[in-house]
């Protein structure tokens, strides 16, 4: 069996029979008769902090730009040229083409040419022939386990950075695929790559957590090692394992010092992004709190259900819902609308910098970006400003971040406690294909979209795996333990009414509202939508609210709340526990190389919501935004809802 631990370099193409979910059917895939057109796309180079993980440029083994890095990049002068990438684009819809993107060229990235690099052949990967790793709770591993975890993280940590199997290089895997490094058709459209808000998220991280876990169970010699997951999803977890906490990473390798030391010992909040926070709240109550304060943390503690049970069953049927939209890398002419207005904001002087159409699901939009975002360092308050003095990081933009590690897409993966948090993600995956039988997209452009990994810490190599070899998690030879299927509260904390208002559309007619224009800017008031038209629903078909033209800066938080029929005044004290919460747009702040905004869109199902609310058959429904920003979120184009 070629197995594979570590390093993702790049898309490549593939055939074969596709993994059945093991609990729930799947659709096979269907043939795909049209030859597409090529794109290709190119990585470039960036800047971070030099603590241990180093380095102060990114860890990429380009041949345009290695021998301007630093440390990690210098020792891989032997390795193939990972930039080149081809896309290979089939068209699925008018308005969208899904990406499944293949390998075209594969060069040495030796750029001094004093010796022939040696030719690294990529092996495809084979399915495990049996599940021999459980992951388990990381809260509650026992000091056997929680010594073996450090032993692994603490060997990855001291293997050279050259290696692209340290955890140097592992932390550079995520900097560079998901903080804007890649790009598609670079010296014509020059648009971002990045493996989040579309499809690619959840197989992708999968495959990456895979290679990670198999390279730490190698570094021990023991290859029953499983992943232990941060299982945010129930009380008992909702807080930092105590596993990861220490004073400084030689004491302890799993911990990291540049997390919000703040949240260390706090109940996790999943509705944490809001400007107005709730006050921190122990993760363990005192035996002594009062009524008041029992409250507050058992107010808490359903809100974090309820997120999960919204992302998990009610807005989550679907792959569109769940995984996110296709990847698009054509524009659609509501963007390209976008782009106009843009343009004619600025006085002619272009559009945005970076376009994006794509939309991320349930499964990256709700508890995953908030964990990352609660768990990250926050940056100085004012007048205090950030600096790499400071233990900021350079982004590929040249200027410095320090809302890091967890907080910041380009320095996540320098924390360990960002892979066991991933693992709850792909858990929750996992448990939605299995015990809510969810179903994954049956496109060949999903299917067939590739990426390949290092394996073997000694001696890299080249695995080539592809997105339907990650469908059933036996096929990797890993599960979930029992207990964490068995007991699942948030399968039971539906969201109820709204009781802290009155609500629209349901009691006397309210004064009429003032419709508001597009562009509209959202900054710290919540703005109307009234009367947002809802179509007859077709047959096989749900309905989707769709707010597209959402211009945003990506190194700032950015929020906001997407709230139906509640009077403007109350929608701020809306929240994931009510169901007149429909969603939010949300993203885990990042650098742009170009710099100024990008442009995104949310997609939110809705017919759970019109459901519980007693909405079906209406007509209309009226809409409210509620912001939770930093600076501002410009909105281009009205929110509509479509049969999807």
């Amino acid at each position: 069996m070629a197995t594979a631990s570590g390093f993702s370099s790049f898309l490549v193409p593939a055939t074969a029979v596709a993994s059945r979910p093991s609990a729930c059917p799947s659709t096979l895939p269907k043939k795909n008769a049209a030859r597409p057109r090529l794109r290709t796309v190119q990585c470039r180079a960036s800047g971070g902090r030099g603590d241990d993980v180093d380095s102060r440029l990114l860890w990429l083994p380009r041949r345009e730009v290695l021998t301007g890095l630093s440390s990690v990049a210098a020792g891989f002068v032997g390795y193939p040229d990972l930039a080149s990438i081809a896309l290979e684009a089939n068209p699925v819809e008018s308005c969208c083409r899904g990406e499944k993107v293949t390998d075209k060229i594969v060069e040495c990235s030796d750029p001094n040419r004093d010796f022939p690099c040696p030719p690294i052949p990529i092996v495809d990967f084979t399915p495990e022939r049996t599940v021999t790793r459980i992951r388990r709770p990381a809260h509650d591993l026992d000091a056997e386990y929680q010594a073996k975890y450090k032993e692994a993280v603490r060997k990855m940590r001291a293997l050279d950075k050259s290696n692209p199997l340290s955890f140097a290089a592992q932390a550079a895997v995520h900097e560079s695929y998901c903080d804007g490094h890649y790009r598609l058709d670079p010296t014509e459209k020059n648009r971002p790559f990045d493996v989040h808000f579309s499809w690619i998220f959840a197989p992708w991280h999968r495959m990456y957590m895979y290679f990670y876990e198999r390279a730490l169970g190698d570094l021990i010699g023991d290859d029953t090692f499983a992943l232990p997951y941060w299982s945010w999803d129930t009380p008992a977890g909702m807080g930092i394992p105590a596993v990861f906490k220490g004073i400084s990473t030689a004491e302890n390798p799993l911990f990291d010092p540049y997390r919000n030391m703040d949240n260390r010992d706090a109940l996790i909040d999943l509705d944490y992004q809001k400007t107005d926070r709730r006050p921190t709240i122990p993760f363990k109550p005192p035996p002594a709190w009062d009524a008041a304060a029992r409250k507050a943390y058992d107010d808490a503690v359903r809100t974090n259900l309820s997120t999960i049970y919204i992302q998990q069953v009610r807005d989550g049927k679907g792959p569109r819902a769940y995984l996110g939209e296709k990847l698009c890398s054509e524009a659609s002419s509501r963007v390209k609308e976008v782009n106009e207005r843009s343009k004619r904001r600025q006085g002619g002087g272009g559009a945005p910098k970076v376009k994006m159409s794509n939309a991320a699901g349930t499964l990256e939009n709700l508890a995953h970006t908030t964990v990352h975002v609660w768990a990250g360092r926050s940056s100085p308050k004012a007048p205090a400003t950030c600096s790499v003095d400071g233990g900021g990081v350079v982004g590929h933009d040249g200027q410095p971040h320090c809302n890091n590690d967890m907080g910041f897409l380009g320095t996540a993966g320098r924390d360990p406690l960002f892979y066991s948090h991933h693992a709850n993600v792909d858990r929750m995956w996992h448990l939605w294909s299995t015990k809510l039988c969810g179903r994954g997209f049956d496109d060949p452009a999903w299917l067939d979209t590739s990426f390949v990994f290092y394996d073997d810490v000694k001696s890299p190599r080249l695995v080539r795996m592809k997105f339907r070899d990650v469908l059933d998690t036996a096929n990797l030879g890993y599960t979930y333990d029992k207990e964490s299927e068995a007991a699942l509260p948030w399968l039971n904390s539906k969201p109820t009414r709204f009781s802290g208002g009155k609500t629209t559309r349901s009691s006397a007619p309210a004064k009429p509202k003032v419709v508001s224009e597009f562009p509209l800017t959202l900054t710290k008031e919540a703005v109307d939508v009234p009367s947002v038209a809802i179509p007859a629903k077709q047959p096989g078909k749900d309905l989707v609210l769709l707010i597209e033209g959402i211009e945003y800066d990506p190194q700032i938080n950015n929020k906001f709340d997407v709230i139906i029929n509640v009077p403007k005044e109350d929608a701020g004290k809306v929240g994931p526990k009510d169901c007149e919460y429909a969603g939010s747009f949300t993203a885990v702040p990042s650098s742009n190389a170009a710099g100024g905004t990008l442009v995104g869109k949310v997609t939110l199902f809705i017919d759970g919501v019109l459901e519980d609310l007693g909405l079906t058959g209406e007509s209309a429904v009226d809409i409210v935004l509620v912001p939770h920003t930093d600076e501002e979120i410009k909105i281009y184009l009205p929110p509509t809802i479509e049969n999807a």
